[in-house]
């Protein structure tokens, strides 16, 4: 019976332990920042996080542009006073302006939710990536529209 209740007792420190190390990591990580329109933890992607900086709502997070396009295209949901949309270089992961980015859509690369607008500075990077991963086109920022963002989380047939 003691050897039970110390086997027992044992096993419940351990599993104590690692529930304790599993807090401690994350609460050790840099910033843990949500995906604003799908609530996902942005952080565990790196890579594909955007963000949107507003003086009514602060700094929002994104999973990837297609997300962050979601929500700038709703009238209901978007940020009245924009001071800044960045983006992430797919090649450099430095953050560009948005405005300014060039989007591949169609290619055989995804992010996170699956099919992506994949973001570059440059038209020439844009334009690499596109031959090299069967992107189907190359549009800019104002091209964006909420049809096709649509089509890229699969909630519309692709033409």
């Amino acid at each position: 019976m003691r050897m039970i209740s110390f086997f027992f007792i044992t096993l419940l420190m351990v599993i104590i332990s690692c529930n304790e190390k599993k807090e401690s990591k994350i609460s050790d990580a840099k910033e843990i920042h949500r995906c604003a329109n799908c609530g996902m933890i942005t952080s565990k992607y790196p890579k594909w996080e955007q963000k949107v900086v507003s003086s009514d709502k602060g700094t929002m997070y994104f999973d990837g542009a297609r997300c962050m396009f979601k929500i700038l295209l709703d009238e209901k949901q978007h940020p009245q006073k924009i001071d800044s949309i960045m983006v992430k270089d797919y090649y450099s992961l430095e953050y560009i302006d948005g405005n300014k980015a060039y989007y591949v859509i169609g290619s055989d690369v995804l992010g996170p939710m699956g099919n992506e607008l994949i973001s570059f500075q440059s038209l020439k990077d844009a334009e690499e990536f596109k031959k090299d991963h069967k992107g189907e086109k190359i549009i800019g920022f104002a091209d964006v529209d909420m049809k096709l963002v649509m089509k890229l989380a699969g909630k519309m047939k692709m033409k």
